[in-house]
């Protein structure tokens, strides 16, 4: 197969299409097949020949009506030397990039609403994203859902990480059997370099979280946490609109100097991070199934993790990791300092997480059921020329 690949995020950038993404691809080419990859980009001049694949960079931050006819441009341009488009990010550009292109298939992933994330980034929806789902919308709530559907309703394929979010895209007008559930992995062994710059020195404890700084990430609610908790520092890898509330709360809270914000970290160091860190803790009110997780998991660093969306599909409480509900800051503390008086739980845990990975978070199996909705929604589409053509 000629594969277009399409994605908002990707290396240096954080966050879950940015690990998956060049994996995906350099497993794809080792099976034989062709990829090229599109995304956006804070800079375009980066050197992509490690990679093994073309990268073409747009220039994320232009005036955004520009960005959407360029990204939609550049989609029908590529897909007319593809056979088909694998979309993780930028639907809607995807979508109509594809239609111009004679209706090159579309296979979409989908890790999350993107309807909801835009309604909470505007501040028109208050709620989770299950509230979400069945609330009464705005006009404005209407025009994201039909962004966010109509791409979908055009795609041959639709992939998820998890059965949470199976449920959820069931909910939106799209046809039920075009959904597959395709767990995400962990990266197979000696993926990349694992390095990461030596944290400073500390007698205490240290937490760490690897996330994007957006409101439904709960990064606050840890500051607030190592607030309580006088030998515990906080270590934040990740960058994002809130950076500088978290940064304030901080200084308001008395604990500036035991939150230390990393920013963007790039994929290939989050490992070293990890492995610094004496638990690592996730305080999201939604996920669809956290990549991060698995890398902690991968890494041998106890989990912490609400129990929101997919996060139960990847933790099993007392099991594998510590799951708190999801806003019980006591939950949250009284996990934390569970941990702390039992070193040997926590190596329970991460010798029961290390034992499942591979049974149930498999890199070439999440691989193999990629290949074969991608080469089922390419045969579909052939055959459907065919018809076409017979009719004529």
């Amino acid at each position: 197969m000629n594969i277009l690949t399409v994605t908002g995020i990707f290396p240096p950038d954080r966050g879950g299409p940015a690990s998956y993404v060049p994996r995906m691809a350099a497993a794809l080419i080792a099976r034989g097949h062709r990829v090229e990859v599109l995304c956006l980009s804070d800079r375009i001049d980066h050197d992509d020949s490690a990679f093994g694949f073309p990268v073409r960079r747009l220039r994320r931050g232009i005036f955004w009506p520009t960005r959407i006819l360029l990204t939609t441009l550049a989609v029908w341009r590529a897909a007319l030397r593809n056979q088909i488009v694998f979309v993780s990010g930028l639907g809607a550009e995807s979508a109509v990039g594809a239609l111009l292109a004679g209706g090159c298939p579309t296979v979409y992933k989908i890790v999350g609403d993107y309807a909801w994330e835009r309604a909470v980034g505007r501040g028109a929806f208050s709620g989770t994203i299950d509230e979400y789902q069945t609330a009464a919308k705005t006009p404005m709530l209407r025009f994201f859902d039909w962004v966010r559907d109509f791409p979908l309703q055009l795609a041959r394929r639709i992939i998820v990480p998890s059965r949470y979010l199976q449920r959820i895209v069931s909910g939106w007008p799209v046809r039920a059997e075009k959904i597959h559930v395709v767990y995400n992995a962990t990266p197979p062994v000696g993926d990349g370099p694992s390095a990461a710059a030596a944290l400073p020195a500390w007698s205490g404890k240290t937490l760490l979280t690897v996330c994007r700084l957006v409101p439904w990430k709960g990064v606050d609610a840890l500051i607030r946490l190592v607030a309580q908790l006088p030998d515990t520092r906080l270590v934040i890898a990740g960058d994002g609109q809130v950076r500088g509330e978290l940064g304030d709360l901080a200084t308001q809270t008395g604990v500036a100097d035991r939150v230390i914000f990393l920013g963007d970290v790039p994929n290939c160091e989050v490992a070293g991070y990890l492995r610094q860190a004496d638990v690592f803790v996730l305080n999201s009110t939604y996920e669809g199934l956290p990549h991060v997780v698995l890398e902690a998991m991968a890494a041998g660093t106890p989990v912490i993790a609400t129990d929101a969306g997919g996060t139960g599909e990847v933790v099993e409480h007392e099991a594998t990791g510590l799951l708190v509900p999801v806003g019980d800051a006591a939950a949250l503390q009284a996990a934390v300092e569970r941990l702390w008086r039992e070193p040997a739980l926590g190596r329970q845990l991460t010798a029961e997480a290390a034992r499942r990975l591979p049974a149930h978070f498999d890199f070439d199996a999440m691989v193999n059921a990629t290949e074969a909705v991608l080469q089922a929604a390419v045969k579909r589409s052939a055959g459907t020329a065919l018809i076409g053509a017979k009719q004529t």
